[in-house]
């Protein structure tokens, strides 16, 4: 059973390929186009996921798209189908005029696209239960609660859900345009960074601010907190929902919170304040959701997904601030990860093929052999040196306070990069934070990078009982007191970190990495940040690895068993 999964016109369009219930490839659109979130449908990554598997769209028993357009056929349009106006535009105008006449309460809508004696089944499943999907098919959990929220889907901008073997049902929704994921990309806004884009830039930002001050409470006040664990918003505040949309706050929001924020401006300590306001009465909310939540359901595993549960500070919360014993966060819980969810809950709610594999690791995306290596580093004439323990050598330049682009193996799946398509610096020196925002990843100072520690040495880091590992990077934690200042340029300014823990098996390279170095320092930790430069994509080939080398302030590159130094 072959099951492709597309998530097209969101905010990081993604392709995906199961094979009887298990994820054999995966990929951002942008990581081919070099179009950073583009929304583009992923014709790249589609034609990557076949490549790999070794099969064409003919093989495919299925696809399965991350949104349902029924929701809107149900609301027929005449004004762009009344008349065709070039004759492909049937192929949508006849099934809006024929939704007037069809049910379409189901959670997705099926098509099929038939070329001469093969047939291809599309089905468009509702957004949320995507995320759904991706949260609890793709965890351990033989049962669990269940709860998305993001921006918005079609019409809905969070779901409670339950999930108990290959079930997943809906108990309520919160509605648009009552968002919590919008709320705070309408502050993330407000100051002075992009919409829907750079939303983690406040939760870094929010770590030197007042979360209790008075801004707190006025903005507390734009939430009603219902027994349901739903809420509503005070629209009046916003403007997010209106078209043409010019600011997602409205004036009424500027006269309580103050002037927005110009990109080039310098940070106040009144915009501090305003995003660890912000980020308490997100926390705070989730909170309210997740409790009424465990109320309700009574399971003491939860499996979350939706774009707000990208926030890390968060995620290393649930255990110890709602009812909930264990949590599940996926390495792709936003929109790109959707893909893989719709492929999900087809394989499993449509198709009937029982379980899916749980996720193990998230080394989806393409690999380079050291044969394709070379011929890249031929063909650009780049000298190159190819070494047998490239691990021994490349710890011995971390320790001497080299930056090293780190590129090996299959590409993550995902935002984050775990080992694979990774920059990675000594954590004992506190200027290499900087010198990595600075020269390499052309970035503001405040924000924050991740250690990646061995799984072995991770409670001699972290004393956080209710969590034995963080394997996506997915938590941001307390650190140990006593082991901030050994390794200060990955502690966060209120002494969390982002941590990644490394298993020999998911990847015995970094692995092998990380175990040099301890050797060499007496700590087995790297500093780790996505191989990008600010505003582009995480780098996918050999070349994008090599232009990204040589347009940054990077030391050294491996690429495989090659290494490049400056």
């Amino acid at each position: 059973m072959r099951i492709v999964g597309l998530a097209s016109n969101v905010h990081l369009s993604s392709a995906a390929l199961l094979e009887d219930g298990k994820v054999v490839a995966a990929a951002a659109e942008e990581r081919f186009s070099r179009q950073k979130h583009t929304r583009a449908f992923p014709h790249h990554a589609l034609s990557y996921c076949l490549r790999e598997a070794g099969v064409s769209l003919a093989d495919v028993d299925c696809v399965a798209v991350s949104a349902n357009p029924a929701i809107d056929l149900a609301k027929r349009s005449r004004r762009h189908s009344e008349t065709i106006r070039y004759y492909p535009e049937a192929l949508y105008a006849i099934p809006n005029h024929l939704g007037a006449f069809a049910d379409f309460s189901g959670d997705a809508m099926a098509q099929q696209l038939g070329v001469g004696d093969e047939a291809v089944e599309v089905f468009y499943v509702t957004h949320h239960l995507t995320h759904a999907a991706n949260a609890f098919f793709w965890s351990r959990f033989p049962s669990a609660a269940i709860l998305t929220v993001d921006g918005r889907g079609e019409d809905e901008t969070a779901t409670f859900a339950v999930g108990s073997g290959d079930e997943l049902s809906i108990i309520r929704q919160v509605p648009y345009p009552h968002s919590l994921g919008l709320f705070y990309g309408s502050v993330t806004e407000h100051l002075g960074f992009r919409f829907d884009r750079d939303e983690w830039k406040l939760m870094g930002l929010a770590a030197y601010g007042e979360p209790e001050g008075p801004l707190y409470h006025r903005l507390r006040e734009l939430f009603e907190l219902k027994p349901d664990g739903t809420f509503e918003l005070d629209l009046g505040y916003f403007g997010y929902f209106l078209q043409p949309v010019n600011r997602a706050c409205s004036s009424k929001f500027v006269s309580a919170f103050g002037p927005p924020r110009q990109p080039e401006q310098e940070l106040t300590r009144h915009h501090k304040d305003l995003a660890a306001a912000a980020q308490r009465v997100l926390e705070e909310v989730l909170v309210h959701m997740l409790g009424a939540l465990h109320r309700e359901v009574g399971n003491p595993r939860v499996a979350v997904a939706g774009g707000t549960f990208m926030n890390s500070v968060f995620n290393g919360k649930i255990e110890r601030v709602t009812p909930f014993q264990e949590a599940f966060i996926s390495s792709c819980p936003d929109d790109s990860g959707t893909s893989i969810g719709a492929a999900l809950y087809a394989h499993t709610v449509l198709k009937k093929q029982g379980r899916p594999e749980p996720q193990a690791h998230n080394y989806f995306g393409p690999a380079f052999d050291d044969r394709a290596i070379g011929q890249e580093l031929a063909l650009y004439k780049v000298p190159a040196r190819r070494l047998e323990n490239v691990e021994g050598y490349t710890a011995e330049r971390l320790a001497q306070g080299k930056l090293v682009g780190w590129f090996q193996g299959r590409m993550e799946f995902g935002q984050r990069a775990l080992g694979n398509r990774s920059i990675l610096a000594d954590p004992r020196d506190a200027a290499n934070r900087d010198r990595v925002n600075g020269a390499v990843k052309f970035r503001e100072s405040f924000r924050p990078f991740a250690p990646a520690v061995l799984s072995g040495d991770f409670r001699e880091y972290f004393d956080v009982q209710e969590v034995t590992g963080v394997p996506h990077m997915e938590r941001t934690l307390p650190m140990r007191p006593e082991k901030r200042a050994l390794i200060p340029a990955v502690v966060h300014v209120d002494g969390s970190a982002r941590p990644q823990t490394v298993t020999q098996d998911l990847n015995p390279r970094f692995h092998r990495l990380l175990t040099e170095f301890k050797k060499q320092t007496g700590l087995g930790v790297l500093m780790n940040t996505s191989f990008n430069l600010n505003d582009e994509p995480i780098v996918c080939t050999p070349r994008d690895a090599i232009r990204t080398f040589y347009s940054s302030g990077l030391d050294v590159l491996v690429l495989g068993n090659h290494v490049l130094e400056k």
